[in-house]
């Protein structure tokens, strides 16, 4: 990504920088892998599924494929949107949902590493 930035004026949370490790995989015959996207700048109020918005536009900007994954409500009702953050099915905040969950349970230069859920 070319700016890396997070930038959204309409909150006003505490800044934080991150690392992203994500997952990437194109389909099942093909070895997937993990990738690593330095973010800065995040507002410790927006969502966890608003910075990956956020890192999405980047990345659309910058021609490269955005982060898949699943969401619907946003608002901690439907259960749909799953991920595994640093080990924990939606993220590391117990009884919350991954869209409920906030950047402000990360800390300035945490890696935070997202995958899918897996199956056995």
């Amino acid at each position: 990504m070319k700016n890396n930035r997070i930038k959204d004026n309409s909150m006003s949370g505490k800044r934080i920088n991150i690392t992203l490790k994500v997952w990437r995989q194109s389909n099942s015959k093909i070895r997937g892998k993990f990738e690593t996207y330095p973010i800065y700048d995040i507002d410790t109020d927006a969502s966890f599924l608003e910075m990956l918005d956020m890192v999405n536009q980047d990345l659309i900007k910058s021609g490269k494929q955005a982060i898949a994954f699943d969401h619907d409500c946003r608002e901690g009702i439907c259960g749909s949107c799953g991920a595994v953050v640093n080990g924990y099915a939606h993220g590391p905040e117990d009884q919350t949902t991954l869209c409920q969950l906030h950047m402000r349970s990360f800390n300035d230069g945490d890696q935070v590493t997202i995958e899918p859920f897996r199956s056995r």
